[in-house]
Parts: C-alpha cells; sequence; structure tokens
C-alpha cells in the first residue's frame, strides 16, 4: 500500500502538540472509553465494527502476540514487535511478528527509535505495542497522540501507508492500515473457539 499523500517531516511546534496531548487524552480520553466500553457491552459486538473483518492473523502470528502481551504483563511494561504480512484490497494478513528490545519502556510507553529503524519494509510492513496501563479501569484501546506521531514518523521514513496495532487486552487488539482501514479484532483465540485464519 502506498501513501498518495507524501507526510511533512514532524516540526518541533507538531512534537510539542503532540506532547500536550498525549497528557490531555488520559484525562479526557478516558470518559471517551468509557462511552465506548458502555456501548460495548449494551450489544454491540467486534462484529458491528466495520474494519473488525479487515484484520486477519495466522496461527503463528496469534501465539506470537499472545506471548508479546504476556511478556508485557509479567514485565509491566509495554513491548513492541514488527509486523509483517499482506495488505491488499481492504483485507490485512498478519503473518509474521518479531518482538525487539527497545532501551526505555514503563507501563505507559515504549521507545520508538529501534522499532523506526527495524521494522522497515520489504519485510515488516508495520508495528505492534501493547497497552498494559488502564484509565479509570479501562483498557487504553485507542492510539495516543505519540503513537500517531511515530506511525507518521513511519510512514515519512519508509514512504508506505504501513500497518499498525496495539493489543488492549489477551484477545483484543485495534489495528490501522493507512488512513482509510481501521478496526478492533481478535488476535487471540478464546476459549473453545479456534476459528481458522
Amino acid at each position: 500500500m502506498r501513501s498518495s499523500i507524501a507526510p511533512t517531516p514532524p516540526t518541533r511546534r507538531a512534537c510539542t502538540l503532540a506532547i500536550i496531548l498525549a497528557l490531555l487524552v488520559p484525562v479526557f480520553g478516558s470518559a471517551a472509553q468509557s462511552a465506548t466500553a458502555s456501548a460495548g457491552s449494551s450489544g454491540q459486538s467486534a462484529a458491528a465494527d466495520p474494519g473488525a473483518d479487515a484484520f486477519h492473523f495466522s496461527p503463528a502470528a496469534r501465539t506470537a502476540l499472545q506471548q508479546l502481551w504476556n511478556t508485557s504483563i509479567d514485565a509491566k511494561q509495554e513491548r513492541v514487535a514488527c509486523i509483517g504480512g499482506r495488505a491488499e484490497n481492504g483485507r490485512v494478513d498478519i503473518t509474521t511478528i518479531e518482538p525487539i528490545a527497545a532501551p526505555r519502556a514503563d507501563s505507559a510507553n515504549i521507545s520508538a527509535k529501534t522499532s523506526l529503524r527495524e521494522c522497515a519494509p520489504p519485510h515488516w510492513f508495520g508495528t505492534v505495542h501493547t497497552h498494559i496501563a488502564k484509565f479509570a479501569g479501562q483498557p487504553y484501546i485507542i492510539f495516543s497522540a505519540p503513537d500517531r506521531l511515530v506511525m507518521d514518523m513511519w510512514r515519512q521514513r519508509w514512504h508506505q501507508d504501513g500497518v499498525f496495532c496495539i493489543l488492549f487486552s489477551e484477545t483484543e487488539a485495534n489495528c490501522e492500515a493507512g488512513y482509510r482501514l481501521s478496526g478492533h479484532a481478535m488476535y487471540s483465540y478464546t476459549r473453545g473457539n479456534k476459528l481458522p485464519f
């Protein structure tokens, strides 16, 4: 997937804005996430999400993502991995996962320097990272302002739309491919549900 519009490099002003937004999202974003969680518990499922059927995971990718989540929970730090596969015609197949070591991480952040360098096309088409921190008792299910800044930096560096996912629970992810395709997806099998790829 190629981007038709070349993004401009982030400026100091954009970086400052991203930091300010990152500080405000936990304050104001938790209300939006609570509303989203309430909507989900009132009968709307991931199947109602228009992008939910767009993202698919191979069995090997599912296993690797479960391991990434478990490692993140055990360490109480975010974890990141390169992702690869195929993205075309509104469908994204994630088949390859490679965890990478980041020099700095805590429960709410991880350094992007290594992932920007190592998760390069053509073998990789983006990144996945964990969101283990919770706000107001709810999982942080959206891409944060710093996440979006890193996504834009990846797109600018590699001149591709990219695929990016957040693991926000032991079974669920929020993924985006380019600027037009996004949705929640089940990356891990739930008990008794071994659906084929």
